[in-house]
């Protein structure tokens, strides 16, 4: 008994020792230190501070340079910060991306770190309304274009209109404003502005141009025909008309064979992946390909249930070989099936009796359907 109580008696001891030497060293900590940004400015711009959440937040003018800033800063006294002052900085990336940069404050025994970010001020016009109809709204031209009715007074619209909550806009939301001519709308936000031409059309909206294959935003899967197609292929030359990473391949042989040796090897977008495209509002295709041939190149228009077919050529040209072309494929004005399928052969050529054609992988990409003029 008399050992364990011992026994106790120095882990008790232990305890005490360790306490006192823990207490000795908090004791040698200095941590009246200031840590604190008090103001973070650049090129005259001061920056939100959140004390709470350690951020800066810095929006410059719209159009200034992201690189090579100075901030000037405001920290306690006794304190250093990194990056150090008059280190300039830069708050964007080569690829436009915002770069957060982190600032450490160190004062006595004591450090903060704080996040800041610098960007330009933007307010945009979100949405642009005359009545039931939205406008379109082209950001990089800054211009928006609405369709009305024929007939339409346009001396007396009243538009809604929802932008950046912040900034102040005139004509102001719920103005009567008269559209006989194109109307700019100014946005003013953070000392910058931002200036949107409007203009009041009458008449039906033209339709668009339609993507039906770009391998990239819009890529339905094609299907082989007396072939081996690959989808999302590498595109062999991303310098010129088409820079496309991906594009859909084939390898395209001489010899008599279903794995790419008939005329209309290729690949199809149907079953699945079919459209719906009304030749009465579309009445042309473009199709870019390459090759290392010259010679035509078709696609093959079908109903449903491979009814109505037409076959639409276009020659690939000997003057631009191993370039990517853009050929037009015009649909017949005759024709009122709807087009359902579409089937594209790469080189509808009889290649067994062409003494200079070679096996050779071909490629095509970017197929789109333009509305009738």
């Amino acid at each position: 008994m008399k050992k364990i109580i011992y026994y106790i008696a120095i882990l008790i001891g232990l305890v005490f020792v360790f306490s006192s030497c823990k207490n000795e060293v908090i004791e040698d900590l200095d941590l009246t230190g200031d840590v604190n940004i008090h103001s973070f400015t650049i090129n005259g711009v001061k920056g939100t501070i959140d004390s709470v959440n350690l951020t800066i937040s810095v929006i410059l003018p719209a159009g200034s340079s992201l690189v090579n800033l100075t901030p000037e800063i405001i920290i306690g006294d006794g304190a250093t910060i990194t990056p150090t002052k008059g280190t300039a900085v830069d708050f964007i990336d080569a690829q436009g991306n915002l770069i957060p940069v982190i600032y450490t404050v160190t004062n006595k025994n004591l450090y903060q770190k704080y996040t800041v970010t610098v960007d330009v001020a933007k307010a945009k016009i979100t949405k642009f309304k005359i009545g039931s109809v939205e406008g379109d709204i082209d950001e990089a031209n800054k211009k928006i274009i609405i369709y009305l009715p024929v007939g339409t007074d346009v001396t007396k619209l009243i538009p809604v209109v929802e932008y950046t909550e912040g900034a102040e806009m005139s004509p102001k939301d719920g103005s009567v404003v008269d559209f006989t001519n194109p109307v700019n709308y100014t946005l003013t936000y953070l000392g910058s502005t931002f200036i949107y031409e409007v203009t009041i059309i009458l008449g039906e909206k033209p339709k668009p141009v339609l993507v039906i294959y770009n391998g990239e935003t819009v890529s339905p899967v094609w299907e082989s025909i007396a072939s081996t197609i690959t989808n999302g292929a590498v595109n062999p030359k991303t310098e010129g008309i088409n820079t496309s990473s991906t594009c859909v391949s084939i390898i395209r042989r001489k010899e008599a064979s279903d794995d790419g040796g008939r005329a209309w090897s290729g690949g199809a977008l149907w079953h699945t992946y079919q459209v719906n495209i009304d030749p009465a509002v579309y009445t042309k295709f473009t199709l870019m390909v390459l090759k290392n041939t010259a010679g035509d190149v078709q696609i093959e228009i079908q109903s449903a249930g491979e009814q109505y077919k037409d076959y639409l050529k276009a020659s690939y040209s000997a003057n631009a070989l191993g370039q990517w072309q853009e050929l037009t494929f015009e649909v017949p004005e005759s024709r009122t099936a709807i087009i359902n399928n579409i089937l594209v052969a790469p080189h509808v050529v009889d290649t067994q009796n062409d003494p200079n054609f070679t096996t050779q992988t071909m490629y095509w990409d970017e197929l789109k359907a333009y509305p009738k003029n």
